[in-house]
């Protein structure tokens, strides 16, 4: 009997080391993309965080990188968002929708829904804090044209 019982923590400590160990490769070696241009970092009310990173050249995507502490749902969608935003545009990324990532990843459970929402809401939170900070850095020409003398 001791026996068994010393075999089942045994057991049980190697799995939770083999968990341990994969959080720590996932969240360590995750690639994330340096100096973003856009970015957006969410917490659904599920508790899931999601974070999405989009490089620009021009005025596409060229990199992404995500991250979630989320369920493999959760992943799975984050992922799907990331991957349909390179090579868009902003005004093509503000069409991505929930139904477009559920569809992207196969569909999912009912009860994990919210996790495509989760990936549309942080994916276009990513984009409209670009917008906002492409408009803050665009000069604003608010100065009146002079016009040459004698000209009206």
């Amino acid at each position: 009997m001791l026996h068994q019982i010393l075999w089942i923590l045994l057991g049980c400590g190697v799995l939770s080391i083999i968990v341990i160990l994969w959080f720590l490769v996932y969240y360590l070696f995750t690639p994330h993309v340096e100096n973003p241009d856009a970015k957006a970092k969410i917490t659904g009310t599920c508790g899931d965080t999601m974070e999405i990173r989009l490089k620009f050249k021009g005025d596409r995507v060229v990199e992404t990188s995500s991250w979630t502490d989320g369920c493999a749902h959760s992943m799975n969608s984050i992922c799907a968002a990331a991957d349909l935003a390179k090579g868009k545009t902003p005004d093509e990324i503000i069409q991505i929708d929930a139904a477009m990532i559920r569809e992207s990843v196969g569909g999912l459970p009912s009860d994990h829904l919210h996790c495509a929402q989760l990936a549309e809401e942080t994916l276009q939170a990513a984009v409209h804090n670009y917008m906002l900070e492409m408009k803050r850095n665009t000069p604003r020409n608010d100065t009146p044209m002079e016009l040459p003398l004698g000209e009206t």
